[in-house]
């Protein structure tokens, strides 16, 4: 006994000095002892809202191992099914992973006001067998403007206000309760939006469980008075109401709330506050009166003599059935299990998950449906399109048939190409757009209106891949200014060839409308025709011209050689020079326009056999379902990631 009562004095100093004479930057002594002499040392407790960045200072805490398949699956839906749930959530699912001994966090939220919420909150974390504390006079003061907005009370003691304090996104309060101890919680305070009666319902507007379960707190930015809106996730929370007013408002909120998952529906509770009434439980509602706990926690600090009637106001306020609420909501009787709160939280957030996919795969279904072709269109453009592909040949033959018996086609015979030589290019430019298709090319416009009527763009099929362009030398700036004005459009591609990426610029295929082909056709053979024919016309009346003139000059010198008389014989050879050359004048010239109406022919049903193809392919397409593959397999992968994460789950509960 004696030496237990000489190693006391010598523990007080030890103590004494370890809490006294210490460095306030080294974080070794902040971590390593208890935040008061009395309170017994714990394992080190992380937040849930604590964020940490993977750095080689501040890496990510260990994952147990039986967590760590379900760990790595939720962070797998994170990257993959990121639009499908709720970011703020799934963190906080993480972070109750990453820990046997995970931080609960219920959210308690006032209609409009926090006046009754905090009323209720202290009386809930209050010890009857103390003082009042300094913490319940800031929690109750309503001139406090950085409590206005919201704030989260956490277990512990408030914080030296010497040393420089941690920057938050929400005010903290720090209260030494057990209730926060013992169940291993933290409160969010906060307020919600209520609407007026009969608002949701008659409008039938649908409020999101994120309202409830993710509440945003604003947070001010500026000097300004800007704000932000935070999302603050939460494992459950619990509506307080005050009166039977507040009480329908909440029930018409509750009502016009589309909980996806019964996870969360179960996760939200009602407490109404009303004075003088027996009953305290109105099936899913909590009933409480606060006046009658706040007196008998006033008569109980007064004197431990009016203990009895302490107790009896405060059992018969309906307070102990809000202390059994919060005590089944936390997450500290696991068991070895995984906790029940965060088994709600992640079957609340694959059930979203995979609603919000199936809801997106029906938009999408729907959206296809929509962009389908009915039976009755098709059938109407096919017949359409039939009628136009028979009219275009009919109009084709016809066309071209009356052309070559035309007036304006004889003037080009052989034996007028000596005057009309120049007028070749006239001629044939007004027998090609007069007779090549004109009616078809009309046609083809009131096709394309009708395609595009039934919500089809009607153009030509998209050209092969553009080849690259090589790199120009560099060259004067007037030069590059004309040339960029008159090459085709390019764009910069990634090539790689010889193992490394190159960047190389590419021509843009651009798209032709199909209502242009036949016009661009004709200005292709027209100005190949009169090329060819003019070329053509003119070597052959050279031709003739010239084998006339050789025979005529051959006749002469046989005239002057041979003995006087012998004109018979000189007229003979100049006749059958000038013969010959009209005859080989003849036959060239029906060659050459025998191409030409040939050419015409087989182009023009070339060109009526493509559009023809063009439009019904379009209209197969327009009546065939196409989905975009890149939305196709991100879908899939984020199916395949949350049913690998339910099967995580179903795994760690059966273990």
């Amino acid at each position: 006994m004696k030496r237990a009562r000489r190693a006391l004095p010598a523990q007080r100093l030890d103590n004494f000095l370890d809490n006294f004479f210490f460095c306030p930057s080294c974080t070794t002594w902040r971590t390593s002892k208890p935040l008061h002499p009395t309170v017994r040392r714990t394992a080190p407790r992380r937040h849930a809202s604590t964020l940490t960045s993977n750095t080689a200072v501040n890496g990510r805490r260990p994952i147990p191992s039986r967590y760590k398949p379900l760990y790595d699956a939720l962070v797998d839906v994170k990257k993959k099914a990121a639009a499908q749930v709720n970011l703020s959530r799934l963190n906080l699912a993480l972070q109750g992973l990453e820990s046997d001994t995970p931080v609960t966090r219920v959210a308690v939220l006032g209609l409009n006001v926090q006046a009754t919420t905090k009323r209720l909150v202290r009386l809930l974390l209050a010890d009857a067998l103390e003082k009042e504390g300094r913490w319940e006079k800031e929690l109750l003061q309503s001139h406090n403007e950085e409590y206005s907005r919201g704030l989260l009370i956490r277990y512990g003691h408030p914080p030296n206000t010497n040393l420089p304090q941690p920057t938050t996104s929400i005010p903290v309060l720090y209260v030494p309760s057990n209730v926060l101890d013992r169940n291993n919680i933290e409160i969010l305070v906060s307020s919600i939006s209520s609407p007026r009666t009969g608002e949701l319902l008659q409008a039938a507007q649908t409020v999101t469980s994120d309202a409830f379960l993710s509440p945003t707190v604003g947070t001010p930015t500026a000097a300004s008075g800007r704000q932000v809106a935070i999302a603050q996730p939460v494992h459950s929370c619990i509506l307080v109401t005050k009166g039977l007013d507040e009480l329908i408002l909440a029930a018409e909120l509750l009502a016009s709330t589309n909980f996806t998952a019964l996870e969360d529906r179960e996760s939200v509770r009602v407490v109404v506050n009303l004075e003088d009434t027996k009953e305290k439980t109105l099936g899913q509602v909590i009933v409480v009166d606060a006046t009658s706990a706040e007196e008998g926690l006033a008569a109980i600090r007064r004197s431990l003599a009016e203990a009895t009637d302490y107790e009896h106001k405060w059992v018969g306020s309906g307070m102990p059935s809000l202390s059994s609420w919060f005590t089944l909501a936390s997450a500290a009787r696991s068991e070895g299990k995984l906790p029940a709160p965060i088994q709600a939280l992640i079957f609340s957030l694959l059930a979203t998950a995979t609603s919000n996919l199936q809801v997106q795969a029906s938009l999408e279904a729907r959206s296809n449906d929509a962009r389908v072709l009915s039976l009755a269109s098709r059938s109407n453009l096919d017949e359409a399109i039939e009628e136009f592909s028979r009219n275009a040949h009919q109009e084709l033959q016809s066309g071209l048939a009356s052309a070559w018996d035309s007036r304006n086609w004889r003037k080009l015979a052989w034996y007028k190409l000596f005057w009309r030589v120049d007028d070749v290019g006239l001629i044939i430019t007004d027998l090609v757009t007069n007779a090549w298709l004109p009616s078809t090319e009309r046609a083809v416009y009131e096709l394309s209106g009708r395609l595009s009527q039934a919500g089809i763009t009607p153009v030509e099929a998209q050209p092969p891949q553009p080849a690259l362009v090589a790199e120009a030398e560099p060259r004067p700036v007037l030069q590059a200014q004309v040339d960029i004005a008159t090459d085709p459009p390019v764009q910069p591609v990634l090539v790689n060839t010889t193992g490394t990426t190159e960047v190389k610029m590419a021509s843009i295929s651009q798209s032709l409308a199909l209502s242009s082909s036949i016009s661009r056709t004709r200005s292709q053979q027209m100005s190949h025709a009169i090329a060819e024919l003019t070329s053509t016309a003119q070597q052959i009346v050279l031709k003739t011209a010239s084998l006339a003139g050789l025979s005529g000059g051959l006749s002469l010198l046989t005239y002057l050689s041979i003995t006087p008389g012998s004109l018979y014989e000189a007229g003979t050879i100049a006749a059958l020079g000038t013969a010959f050359a009209l005859w080989r004048m003849q036959g060239d010239w029906q060659r050459a326009t025998k191409w030409l109406e040939e050419s015409l022919y087989e182009e023009g049903k070339s060109v009526i056999k493509k559009i023809v193809g063009r439009m019904r392919a379009l209209v197969e397409d327009s009546s065939r379902v196409i989905e975009d593959e890149v939305e196709v397999q991100s879908r899939r992968q984020a199916e395949d990631a949350v049913l690998r994460a339910k099967e995580e789950l179903a795994r760690l509960q059966k273990s």
